[in-house]
Parts: C-alpha cells; sequence; structure tokens
C-alpha cells in the first residue's frame, strides 16, 4: 500500500457562487476544478479545499458549522492586511497565542465556515 497523496475537506454551500468567488478572489487560491456543482482549489503542497453546491453534494449544508478551516501561512501580517483591504471582517488583527506558540486570526467564508489563519512561530510538525 502506498502512502496518501494529498487531502481534500470539502465543505457545502447553498451559493457555491458565491462561496467560489470568495475563495478564488479573495483568498486567491488556485482553482483546480470547476463543475457546476463542484470547485476545488489548491491551498497547500498537497492540501486542497472542495466546494460543494448543496442541491447535488452528497452531505447538506448545516447551519451550525462544526468544521474549521485553518491555514498555515509565513507571513499572518500580510494575509491580515490583504484580507482586510478587501473588507473582509475579522474577530481581532493577528494575536499570540497563550499556549500554542502561534499568531492569528479568524474569519467567514460567505456560507459561514469559519476559517482560521495561523502562522506558527514555532513549527510543532518540523520543517
Amino acid at each position: 500500500m502506498k502512502g496518501i497523496e494529498g487531502m481534500i475537506t470539502f465543505t457545502y454551500h447553498d451559493d457555491i457562487e458565491k462561496a467560489n468567488k470568495f475563495y478564488r478572489d479573495t483568498m486567491g487560491f488556485k482553482q483546480v476544478m470547476d463543475r457546476d456543482w463542484v470547485k476545488i482549489f489548491k491551498v497547500g503542497a498537497d492540501s486542497h479545499v472542495g466546494l460543494v453546491d448543496s442541491e447535488k453534494g452528497f452531505l447538506k449544508p448545516q447551519k451550525e458549522k462544526p468544521v474549521m478551516l485553518s491555514f498555515m501561512v509565513d507571513d499572518i501580517d500580510a494575509w491580515y492586511s490583504k484580507l482586510t483591504e478587501q473588507g473582509v471582517k475579522t474577530n481581532h488583527p493577528p494575536q499570540v497565542g497563550d499556549d500554542i506558540h502561534m499568531s492569528g486570526f479568524l474569519l467567514w467564508d460567505p456560507s459561514g465556515y469559519v476559517i482560521e489563519i495561523l502562522q506558527f512561530l514555532t513549527k510543532p510538525y518540523g520543517e
């Protein structure tokens, strides 16, 4: 058996075009698949986020989103500036956590999924 090649986290949306515009234009992720009911964005070397139309997907969107999408970046301040300059509302400017040596902030996509932008100041997973 070979190892895992990568990962896609799928999220489900009532308005997939609005979500698509957010992840493509606002977040600036590279779109690698664009079908009418599913969109996939490359966000890291082998990491992806998928958007699924609620009318055609296996699962249905829930009002309360039990998933947080955390994106690890190498320049938290640049990401904060980029997003706030586009009018994206965040919970606060980047802050260093008390128990984990990282800096981060939260925002929400158009469907209500929580997005965490974080920068590990000491990487717990190696270089």
